[in-house]
């Protein structure tokens, strides 16, 4: 017992001193490359949570085994990595979670508009409740990802038919109606959108994402996936008034006169896949886009070949299966647009938009300390957002993705007229 303590009490103490400034300086290292490369993308996708409380269960276990040593062992290592623990834990808190706007609050804009957007994972919800929530909330544009075909997804349109309801039942596309104006609402492959604003024109790009590498960039890319980008052009000067007619509010929303483009986002899950890489894909298939989409007749969505590129977008909205702030999202945002994110503008706590299910106990235990990311909305210069959250309840059916919602405002000029404040 004498030669424990004498020796390898103190190397065990240097020893988990040493391991916790590894895995912090880990972290640190993956909030600096994020998914530049392939090797720190991996780091980069480790939450949080699991890195900081680790390293500081180390320095505990450091200090517990100096404290029954008879000789000191990582007496340099432990101060350092005291200081570090505390101020990435600090950084995490301010810098990550923004958890200071717990305390500031800030009031809603009558002017706002409300966007919602839910990956529902091809998973069976209580659409009934679900859509009554929408507008209760007093949602203005609705955007779903992966309803559940079939009756699911008839039922939940029934339930949005609200937004713009009319006597007449009509023609969605070519499997499902409606009773409403069908300009409020669109269902294409696996996207689904309902809308206080018009539509006016769609598009959309598949990604395939190849095994080659980036040119350039040596990196492999082992697996491939598939996805989906696709933009709505949204009139804002023409909304319904639901909510004025309910008499929730006798206020509409000012909207300016130029159009809302959204981009709306889905792409490949497969963690094997190179970000880096995938982006790129994305970006390329919306630089090779043919002009195919929809364009809104007087009572019918038509086919219609566009000419011109994908619009630059107001807002990009989705499951980019990436975690903010990852830095293979710039390959996707157009050169010319400059966008932001919102959580980063008005968000604040964990930021859990994924939490996979995984039945055994233990294995689950871990999970709860999780916080991945990856619903995402970005916001142009020309528009801010308030009060953005993510909503993980489980009143409306067991989901892995959590529903963002947030207030999108149109920037003004001092003088109040529409337009991007000028620096």
């Amino acid at each position: 017992m004498s030669w424990l303590r004498r020796r390898v009490y103190p190397r065990l103490a240097a020893i988990t001193a040493l391991l916790g400034l590894v895995v912090i300086g880990l972290w640190i290292c993956g909030r600096v490359f994020t998914d530049t490369y392939l090797w720190s993308q991996y780091i980069w996708w480790i939450p949080a949570l699991w890195m900081i409380i680790g390293a500081w269960l180390l320095l505990v276990v450091s200090y517990g085994f100096d404290l029954i040593s008879r000789r000191m062992g990582g007496v340099l290592m432990r101060p350092i990595l005291l200081l570090v623990n505390i101020g990435c834990t600090g950084y995490l808190i301010l810098g990550v979670w923004n958890m200071h706007r717990a305390v500031l609050g800030s009031p809603s804009d009558p002017e706002a508009i409300r966007v919602m957007h839910w990956n529902m994972s091809g998973k069976k919800i209580d659409a009934a409740g679900w859509t009554q929530s929408v507008f209760d909330r007093r949602a203005d544009i609705v955007l779903l990802a992966n309803p559940k075909w079939g009756d699911e997804r008839q039922a939940i349109l029934d339930g949005l038919a609200p937004f713009a309801p009319q006597d007449r039942q009509r023609w969605v596309n070519y499997s499902y109606k409606v009773h409403g104006d069908p300009s409020h609402f669109w269902i294409q492959n696996n996207a689904m959108i309902a809308s206080r604003f018009p539509m006016v024109r769609s598009g959309m790009v598949r990604i395939n994402t190849a095994t080659k590498p980036i040119p350039g960039n040596e990196q492999p890319n082992p697996g491939g996936g598939r996805g989906w980008i696709m933009f709505i052009e949204f009139d804002l000067s023409r909304p319904t008034d639901v909510y004025a007619a309910d008499g929730t509010t006798d206020e509409e929303p000012v909207a300016p006169e130029e159009p809302l483009i959204v981009w709306f986002v889905d792409l490949p899950s497969d963690p094997s896949i190179f970000r880096q890489q995938m982006m790129q894909d994305a970006a390329n298939a919306i630089e090779a886009w043919d002009g195919g989409g929809w364009r809104m007749g007087e009572h019918v969505w038509k086919q219609h070949t566009f000419d011109g590129p994908f619009p630059e977008p107001d807002l990009m909205v989705g499951d980019f299966n990436t975690p903010r702030g990852s830095d293979s999202i710039a390959r996707l945002i157009p050169s010319s647009a400059n966008m932001t994110d919102a959580f980063e503008q008005s968000g604040f706590g964990r930021g859990r938009s994924w939490v996979p299910k995984v039945n055994n106990l233990i294995a689950r235990q871990p999970i709860k300390l999780a916080d991945w990311h990856i619903d995402l909305a970005l916001i142009s210069d020309g528009w801010k957002t308030m009060h953005y959250h993510l909503d993980r309840t489980q009143e409306w059916g067991r989901m892995d993705h959590a529903m963002q919602t947030f207030e999108l405002i149109k920037k003004t000029t001092p003088n109040g007229s529409s337009g991007t404040i000028t620096d």
